[in-house]
């Protein structure tokens, strides 16, 4: 089996490597006089190593049992970061499914032996102790949060917001509105002591007004409308005091007829509202999930990215550092040894088709944008 090194995610100070299968034994990290080492059971996993120059090419010696010879060396090369001072961190999640114990189109992927703690999760409350770690300030979870809208399923996710311990807001996605659910979402979030959402909501912070809007059609369990909130949302963008984040569930799809699953939302609808949100405030950026996949488009100057789910291949979270001048976004796999031998054996999926579909491009992941 390749060992399938590769960086993952970069930041203007900061790498993260992933391999599909080293060790067993050590593996060692070196860049100039900067090391990391780590064990390894002989499956996958994934390191930082940080400490790094911004904006250049570094090279990084990995030795491992699994890799020919005295090891390979990566060449990388950081983020410029943006302009001006750091004035906030935060992080998002999507598609975390609570309640879901398999996965792939036909639902035939589960875990074996079943564990005590399905796969959802542990991959949640890794992804949300990871992300505080890295420094996030806040965390927003963008939709999708439950299997089928169960109140169980939402007690496991207030649990786990407890646990965390970070401010944490949160919007429904196409799962929390289908027909046969068991509580409204707005309502869910109120039992657990969180704001709803009642449409469109906005919430201030450093240097950023995240946007948050509910993009779902009741009872509908894959297509999304912006038709009911597009006002609200333009309006919030526009009176933010300075540059402003919409966060969705549902992407909006390139083509008006889907040319893959899940659908969306149809351009017809996108992309009008893509230019009022740029005439309103042109420091804008929208990101979403729905897919399980990593892509950013550019609709002019407004950057648009889809980032994936934390229980399935590649298995991340997403954050981003906000600048005087800019915002930098940043997603790594979620590294915790249980959770990346799942979503790592989850790249199968369809025949293997999800393994190279989904994990995007690394431009797609990371990236450092100045307002305009």
């Amino acid at each position: 089996m390749r060992t399938r090194l590769r960086a993952f995610a970069v930041e203007d100070t900061s790498v993260q490597l992933t391999w599909r299968r080293l060790g067993p034994g050590r593996v060692v990290l070196r860049e100039d006089e900067r090391e990391v080492v780590v064990d390894t059971g002989g499956g996958p996993g994934a390191v930082v190593l940080d400490g790094l120059a911004a904006d250049r090419e570094h090279e990084v010696r990995v030795t491992a049992p699994g890799l020919p010879g005295d090891g390979r060396t990566l060449a990388v090369r950081t983020l410029g970061p943006p302009p001006g001072r750091e004035l906030f961190r935060f992080g998002t999640i999507s598609d975390i499914h609570l309640g879901e114990d398999r996965f792939g189109f036909l639902k035939t992927m589960k875990e074996k032996p079943e564990p005590a703690e399905a796969h959802p999760v542990r991959c949640t409350r890794a992804a949300l102790a990871e992300m505080k770690a890295w420094g996030a300030e806040a965390v927003v979870v963008k939709g999708d949060i439950t299997e089928a809208g169960q109140r169980s399923e939402f007690a496991t996710f207030g649990a786990l917001v407890e646990e965390a311990g970070l401010p944490v807001d949160a919007l429904p996605g196409n799962h929390e509105a289908r027909a046969r659910r068991e509580i409204d979402p707005d309502d869910a979030l109120v039992e657990l002591g969180l704001k709803p959402l009642d449409g469109v909501r906005f919430v201030d912070r450093p240097g950023i007004r995240l946007v948050l809007v509910d993009s779902t059609l009741p009872g509908n369990h894959h297509r999304g409308t912006l038709t009911k909130v597009a006002d609200a949302a333009v309006e919030a963008v526009a009176d933010a005091p300075g540059p402003a984040m919409v966060l969705m569930h549902h992407n909006v799809r390139a083509l008006v007829v889907p040319h893959f699953w899940p659908p969306g939302v149809s351009p017809r609808e996108g992309r009008p509202f893509f230019d009022r949100l740029l005439e309103a405030n042109p420091a804008t950026i929208v990101t979403s999930g729905h897919t399980h996949r990593h892509r950013r488009t550019d609709h002019g100057p407004l950057p648009v990215t889809e980032v994936g789910s934390p229980k399935d291949h590649p298995g991340t979270w997403a954050g981003y550092v906000v600048h005087e001048g800019g915002i930098r976004q940043v997603v790594r796999r979620v590294a915790a040894p249980d959770c990346i031998a799942w979503t790592e054996h989850s790249r199968w999926a369809a025949g293997g088709v999800w393994g190279l579909w989904s994990p995007g491009r690394l431009t797609d992941r990371c990236f450092t944008h100045p307002w305009p």
